[in-house]
This record gives C-alpha cells, structure tokens and sequence, in this order.
C-alpha cells in the first residue's frame, strides 16, 4: 500500500511540473513581445494623448481631459410685479417650470442681479412701475433653487438702495455661499473679479460698462489673470436697451478685451436677446436678454438665452438655449421660438466655421 501511495504521488508530481512548463512556455514567448525594446522585433504599443495602458490587457483606455463646465443667464429682478405676483407662494416657484439640472449640473452657475436685494420685507408697490429696484429678501431662496454661485453686481441698479443697500446685498449673498462681483461704479481687481479654482481655473471680471470704461484698468486685469493661468470671461453690462443688435462701441470693446487675453466675453442690460459672433476663435454673446424680469410688453423682452459651456485646454464649446418667460415663468423656448431665435442671433457668417448641430458653438483653444 505504501508502494502505490508514493507511485501516485510522483505522478502528480510530473502532472504539477508539466503544467509549470507549458506556463512558463508561454509567458516567455509573450513577454518580450510586450516589452521588447525598439528594433526589429519590437511591438510599440501605442495610444493618443486621451488614452492610457491597462497593464493586465495591454490595452488603450480611454481618460477624461480636464474639464470646467458653467451655464450663464441674463437679467434677474425680483422686485415690482415679480414680487407682486409670487409673494403667496414664494419667489422659489419661480423657477417651477424650469430644469434645474441646466445650472446645478455645472461647476460655475451664474447670472446677473439687476437691484439689490432687502435684509427687510419690502412694499408692494408694483402698479408705480419704479425704476429703483429693492428686492425682497426671500430673492435668496430664488437664487437657491437654482443653486447658484455667483451673480454679477456690476449693473445700473446696484446701487438703488445706496451704498448701505449694496452692503446688505452682499450680506446676504454671503449668507449663502454665493459669490458675486462688481459694482456699479468704478474698477477694481478686488472688487470686480470673482475667480473659481476649478479643474480648469476661471476669472470672471464684472463691469458696469455704461458707467465705467476705462479699458485700460480692464485689459491691464485680463492680462494679469491670464498671467496666472486663468481662463478669462468678461461679464460687461453695456449696449442699448431694447436693441437686438449690438453697438460698434459694444464691438469694439469685445475685440480690445480678446486682444488683451479674454477667452469669452458674454454681456447683459439690453433686456433682450442680441447677436452672436466670433473674433480670433473667441465667442461674444452681446446680450443674454431677460431670465426674470416683469418687461411683459413685448415678446423680445420676454426671451433670453441660458449658455452653457464645456472648457478643455483644448477647446470651448458652447450650447446656446433659448428660453421664453410665461407669465414670468423662465422655461425653455418652443420649437417655433427657439428656430427663430437660434436663426436671428447666430446668423453671422463668422460663427459659420464653429456651429454644430444649429445651437452648439464649437472653437479650439
């Protein structure tokens, strides 16, 4: 019994040590395959700049590029017939009918508050149609709902409740997380740039250009932004209210800031939608139009545009979406609206090269 117990041990021996034989026959032949230095029998493995090796297959996977993404909207007021109309059920359903996902999927979620915003209830008193804006303290939980973080202050209505107002203002954005800059008069780095050190780091310079437009302070900031690394955005208020077409003083402001590094200039206070172009690869969105605002009086100043953008070292892309307000509810524009608008505003032959898709603004870097 002895004798074949050890006979049935050697052969399973042999049976270990031919299988060790067979692996090791074949790693030897694949491994220097796989790391054979360069020459004649060498496998170059290779994969683009997006790509990287899985060591356990040999093979290409892809990575994700760093990336910053934003969505912009235009004039928020929160004040006269807004207030009026939403003070039972509160400024935070103003946005009921609209995908909140545009702005909370995004890194920089941002938009322009025309007036500045009360730590105190304020009077009703939508029927006299003041000009001097004081928007209720519930405008906070507005702001919220969209979980924005920033809001640009440079604007004509800054400073409707004097400088005690701007400075509950930005009190209360405070209160909250939400970023903001600019003012409505005058220019400085510390008070009109507001930077995000995203993946990809971003500088928005606010400027109230129908106040301030000493575009030697702007440009001298752009380049010091660029100088760091900055992706630069210029966020002027600017331009003739009511016109659908930009001003040469408009134009030739965009083109002095992209010739200074600006990478996107995107603007507000027409109260409605103006065109788009394209100057040396850098995109200018003259007017964002209204996102909330009571102007009911004509169906331009009841559209806007929500611009969403992807950043990469490599390019920007740009969807352009436009919305309609129903009775003040900011929601995405019909198709019959949309066509039109999307037809009117990027109809200048220079953007022809970087459309995609009829709403999607594509330009390298």
């Amino acid at each position: 019994m002895k004798k074949k117990s050890m006979k049935k041990k050697k052969r399973g021996g042999r049976i270990l040590i031919l299988i060790g034989i067979a692996i090791a026959a074949v790693f030897c032949y694949l491994v220097p395959k796989a790391i054979a230095p360069e020459g004649k029998n060498a496998v170059s493995l290779k994969v683009d700049d997006s790509s990287v090796i899985d060591p356990t297959t040999s093979t290409a996977i892809p990575t994700v590029p760093d990336t910053t993404t934003f969505t912009f909207a235009g004039d928020m007021m929160f004040d006269r017939y807004v207030n009026h109309s939403f003070k039972n059920i509160g400024l935070d359903h103003v946005f009921d009918n609209l995908d909140k996902t545009l702005f909370s999927n995004s890194d920089i979620r941002f938009a322009n508050l025309e007036g500045p915003i009360s730590a105190e209830p304020i009077v009703d008193d939508h029927p006299a149609r003041s000009l001097v804006f004081n928007m209720p303290p519930t405008t906070i939980s507005a702001l919220n709902v969209l979980s924005l973080n920033g809001v640009s202050l440079a604007n004509n209505h800054t400073l409707n409740a004097g400088n005690s107002g701007f400075d509950t203002t930005k009190q209360q954005l405070d209160s909250v997380d939400i970023g903001y800059a600019g003012t409505q008069n005058g220019f400085s780095e510390d008070n009109n740039i507001i930077r995000y050190n995203t993946t990809i780091p971003v500088a928005i310079i606010c400027v109230d250009y129908l106040a301030y437009s000493n575009n030697a302070k702007i440009t001298a900031a752009i380049q010091a932004e660029k100088a760091k690394g900055e992706f630069v955005i210029i966020f002027p208020h600017w331009g003739t209210e009511y016109s659908i077409t930009h001003t040469t003083s408009q134009e030739t402001a965009a083109k002095t800031w992209i010739d200074a590094g600006a990478d996107l200039v995107v603007g507000s206070h027409p109260h409605v939608v103006e065109d788009v172009d394209i100057y040396k690869n850098k995109p200018i969105i003259y007017s964002l139009g209204n996102f909330v605002l009571d102007q009911t009086f004509s169906a331009d100043t009841q559209q806007g545009l929500i611009v969403s953008g992807t950043i990469t070292a490599e390019k920007l892309e740009l969807k352009i979406i436009p919305i309609q307000s129903i009775k003040l509810y900011p929601q995405l524009a019909t198709d019959t609206i949309k066509n039109a608008m999307l037809s009117r505003i990027l109809s200048s032959q220079n953007l022809t090269p970087f459309l995609s898709n009829g709403d999607t603004i594509l330009v390298e870097r």
